[in-house]
């Protein structure tokens, strides 16, 4: 076994038999979109597993709100909010969480949301805010680890992507052609990212969700618009997207939990998914299988 195997199986296969190979101690991890929801959930789910979280997100209270919560389990956490999609935050994101830790292993590209219109209603303001959120920012992102990830000194440590896709872009859904094109795209960047920076070590993984319940698979609320580049943006998927809210084509007959898809993150950002890469995985309790 050449000395780059023998650093790699030592690393990946732990000799004492009871070490937790889900654990990510001491690792660094980038959330964007952490302040609520899926990402709320993974951020507090990976620092009980001991990384280092950065928490990412717009709203800045939301996101301190999340920070001490991890740290009433003694786990350890910082805020950097902002909004990635400023086309400048991305890699002073990245070099705050350098000055910070010194590292960064993972980055899960979370931050998203709908912007819903008929194919005919769609305007394009509408359409390209959705590829600038779910594409250009996990585009711009992974393009501000390049430095610090193909560094030589860096090359035998851990490093993962994880990115949000969504069984819209691996099937299509009515009433949202930008979100499905956009989340389609998420796949083709993934495997990109990872035919690329194999080399250095790196894995890029996506994850497809179906219906999880979070705050933006429910109904919207006019109190809680965003405004983003001079639109107003309405969380949630309408009331009347029945097709969507029928459970009866999910074999296990309900939606999933926060937590449920905070666990897919664990797996793909741990040891358990070390040879794993240039994936997706459909996190949807069955439906469209």
């Amino acid at each position: 076994m050449n000395e780059r195997l023998r650093q790699i199986h030592h690393h990946f296969e732990p000799t004492d038999p009871i070490t937790d190979p889900s654990r990510i101690d001491d690792q660094v991890v980038i959330i964007t979109g952490a302040a609520q929801g899926i990402g709320r959930a993974a951020a507090v789910l990976l620092a009980r597993k001991g990384a280092k979280i950065a928490i990412n997100d717009l709203d800045k209270d939301k996101a301190e709100d999340v920070v001490r919560e991890i740290r009433q389990f003694q786990g350890e956490a910082e805020s950097f909010a902002g909004n990635v999609l400023d086309e400048e935050f991305p890699p002073r994101l990245v070099e705050s969480v350098l000055q910070k830790w010194g590292k960064i292993n993972c980055l899960i590209n979370n931050a998203g949301f709908c912007h819903d219109s008929a194919i005919h209603k769609m305007d394009e303001d509408k359409f390209d805010i959705i590829m600038k959120i779910h594409n250009y920012v996990p585009f711009r992102m992974t393009r501000a680890l390049s430095t610090h990830w193909m560094d030589l000194a860096h090359r035998d440590m851990p490093k993962t992507i994880i990115n949000v896709s969504s069984t819209s872009g691996l099937h299509g859904s009515m009433g949202q052609i930008n979100y499905a094109t956009a989340k389609a795209g998420v796949v083709g960047l993934t495997k990109t990212i990872a035919s690329e920076w194999g080399r250095y070590n790196a894995r890029a993984n996506a994850v497809a969700y179906g219906w999880i319940d979070t705050r933006i698979t429910r109904p919207p609320n006019d109190s809680e618009a965003m405004m983003l580049e001079g639109q107003s943006i309405r969380l949630g998927i309408p009331e009347n997207a029945k097709k969507w809210r029928n459970i009866s084509d999910i074999p296990l007959g309900r939606p999933g939990s926060a937590y449920e898809a905070a666990r897919v993150m664990l797996f793909l950002a741990s040891p358990l998914s070390s040879y794993i890469t240039g994936t997706c995985i459909e996190c949807t309790g069955g439906r469209f299988m």
